[in-house]
Parts: structure tokens; C-alpha cells; sequence
């Protein structure tokens, strides 16, 4: 068991259904994402999807836990670009990080979508997400099971408003009649021809 291997580990640092999503940017220009929660909170996630068997080492560990990183967390920008991430850099003890570069960042945003979806088999878990990035929204929003671990904003006249879920289906609709309609065109434009034509007869 991964406890007993790392010993710097206490179990009454930090509640395991609570965890914190920091967005920051470095003096040298790179956007750094850093999760922070207890090993508990790893390892209960780990041992459920890949068991206890899983991993020998804490090396074994951190690659389970990078691979459900990738699998779980997702980051739009601007409706449109799906962001990558560097090489994750893992650190277990006292309290447990993953430290993460964000590529491909554009210099000018007005909607961001993120998801992390890392720790949703934890009863009443909570995610605290925080940016410190200029041009960002300095409010903390909280991600958990109600709102499907997801936060979504759009900067509207200067603002950063959250997206509600009626306005997102308003907008799928949208999308789905806009698609239908230019389905139907080549179809009433050949009923139009037919009728013209049977006018003229």
C-alpha cells in the first residue's frame, strides 16, 4: 500500500474529498497548472480504477496517476481550441501535487471550458479552482459532482459570466437547426425548380 511506502504521508493533512486547481503564470511566460489535494485522495481514486495490485512502486503510481490525468482533464479556450499539456510532474508526500505545463495558450481569451473530472468516484467531492493570470477571473469557482465537474465562462463586456446549462443547450439546438437547414436547402431548391418549371408549361 502506497501509505506505507511514502511516510511523510499524514492522513489528517488534508480531507481526501477536497482538492484545489491553481492556474498560474511563470515569470519566464509559461501557464502552470498545479492540482493539489492528499495522497488519500491519489490513491482512492487509483486503487478503485486499477486496484491495489496495480503498482509495486510509487513509480508505478505516478504513471497511473498521469494517465488518469490525461484521461479526465481538458482544457477550451475560445470555444474552439482544445489546450495540451506538458510532461506532468508528480509529488507524493505530506500533501500530493501534479504540476503541469499548459501549451498553446492564444494571447487573447474570451471562453474557457475546464474539466477535471480526476476524483468523481469520491462521494462529495470538491474542487476548488483558482486563476492567477491576468485577464482571468480572480473568483474562485468550486467544481463537483451538481455542475459534472466542469466550470465554463465567457468574458462579456469585461466580465467573466458562467454559462449556464440552458444556454448551452439553447446553443447545441442552435447548431443542430442551423446543420438541418443547410441539409434541407438542396432539397427545396429542386421543389422550387419543379414548381417554376410546371408554371411554365
Amino acid at each position: 500500500m502506497l501509505v506505507m511506502i511514502i511516510t511523510s504521508f499524514d492522513g489528517h493533512a488534508h480531507q481526501p474529498d477536497l482538492s484545489t486547481a491553481v492556474l498560474s503564470k511563470t515569470d519566464t511566460g509559461k501557464y502552470i497548472l498545479q492540482i493539489t489535494t492528499s495522497l488519500s485522495a491519489f490513491e482512492g481514486e487509483i486503487d478503485y480504477l486499477y486496484s491495489k495490485e496495480g503498482y509495486k512502486t510509487p513509480e508505478d503510481f505516478k504513471k497511473l496517476v498521469v494517465d488518469h490525468f490525461h484521461k479526465n482533464v481538458f482544457f477550451i479556450v475560445n470555444e474552439k481550441d482544445t489546450l495540451k499539456f506538458g510532461k506532468p510532474l508528480i509529488i507524493l508526500g505530506h500533501e500530493s501535487k501534479l504540476i503541469v505545463e499548459i501549451l498553446n495558450i492564444p494571447k487573447k481569451i474570451f471562453a474557457f471550458y475546464f474539466k477535471n473530472t480526476m476524483f468523481k468516484d469520491m462521494p462529495h467531492n470538491q474542487m476548488a479552482m483558482i486563476m492567477l493570470v491576468d485577464g482571468f477571473p480572480k473568483a474562485q469557482y468550486v467544481l463537483e459532482n451538481t455542475n459534472e465537474q466542469t466550470v465554463q465562462l465567457e468574458l462579456k463586456k469585461g466580465t467573466w459570466i458562467a454559462v449556464e446549462k440552458t444556454e448551452l443547450i439553447i446553443k447545441k439546438y442552435s447548431l443542430i437547426l442551423f446543420f438541418l437547414l443547410l441539409l434541407t436547402m438542396p432539397w427545396l431548391y429542386v421543389r422550387f425548380i419543379d414548381k417554376k418549371h410546371l408554371k411554365t408549361q
